[in-house]
């Protein structure tokens, strides 16, 4: 089965059973997380693959429930995902109340696996609910508040109560789908995503109107002037290379272009108040630095 490493032989020793499996020549998605979090994009790619990995397993005769998704059991080529170590994986049996056995990874683990009720499928969902959190944010729930656009289908997947979780994961599939195609739907609208702010889309208007604004930016910055005021031509250059660092600033943060807001500490994930005072303050930072470094050098 894809997405599973390949099991070749199962053998019976003194200490129990002995498993040789597939050898995969990829990091898990903890070593990767070690080095950086996950964009919304492949955070939504690897969710959507292991709900196709849980899909199969969960529709098994008895349903196989993994009870143990974390980072570290789940490897990364970068295109495909891996789960792996079923160590503590059962089988849901029914009309059972609970769990004779209490397992499970702190901070993934779903409530019912601390013995409250018997684990299934919606165990898994809340723990693949935290791995989306983590891979978005590095950090669980419980320490951090997720405000981007799948707060609310993380939020569904960690429910408490597993009557308020999605109740399989064709149904977490469906949601990202929708969530992403409408994301989708935004990225499609830049045709040319490097060219200049106006001219990305394509459509008509917008590049009239950036034509009209980058000649009217060259003819202020032509005709600047400081008058009743001795100015040399060194102190006019550099003059306008601090109007130059303005127009460039503003047109980075104030167009998002090539994604320049997504760097900015507190943006990404994060709710419209916070993203929009994050960028007005980080441009102000910028416009204050490019006046100190003009002056500096107008006084050499």
């Amino acid at each position: 089965m894809e997405g599973i490493p390949h099991i070749y032989s199962i053998e019976e020793n003194e200490d129990g059973l002995e498993i040789i499996e597939e050898y995969l020549a990829c990091q898990t998605l903890s070593d990767i997380l070690d080095e950086h979090t996950f964009s919304n994009l492949e955070a939504y790619q690897i969710i959507r693959q292991l709900c196709i990995i849980l899909d199969v397993l969960h529709q098994q005769d008895p349903q196989i429930i993994h009870r143990d998704i974390k980072p570290e059991n789940i490897f990364y080529d970068g295109k495909q995902v891996y789960l792996f170590d079923f160590d503590i994986a059962r089988n849901y049996i029914e009309n059972q109340k609970r769990d004779t056995t209490v397992l499970g990874s702190q901070g993934y683990a779903a409530p019912e696996q601390f013995g409250f009720y018997q684990t299934d499928i919606r165990s898994d969902i809340y723990s693949l609910g935290v791995l989306y959190h983590v891979l978005l944010t590095n950090k669980l729930p419980r320490d951090y508040d997720l405000q981007g656009i799948e707060k609310r289908i993380i939020d569904k997947m960690i429910a408490i109560d597993p009557q308020g979780r999605y109740q399989d994961v064709k149904e977490i599939i469906k949601d990202l789908d929708q969530l992403f195609h409408i994301e989708k739907k935004k990225e499609k609208k830049i045709k040319h995503p490097k060219a200049l702010p106006g001219f990305r889309s394509g459509k008509l208007w917008k590049m009239i109107v950036a034509i009209m604004g980058y000649l009217l930016f060259i003819w202020i910055l032509i005709s600047f002037k400081i008058e009743n005021q001795p100015i040399s031509q060194y102190q006019y250059f550099v003059y306008r290379l601090i109007l130059i660092s303005w127009f460039i600033i503003t047109l980075l943060f104030f167009t998002n272009y090539l994604s320049v807001r997504d760097y900015l500490p507190y943006y990404k994930n994060h709710g419209i108040v916070v993203k929009v005072s994050t960028t007005i303050i980080s441009w102000l930072i910028l416009l204050v630095i490019s006046i100190l470094i003009g002056t500096i050098l107008i006084n050499l």
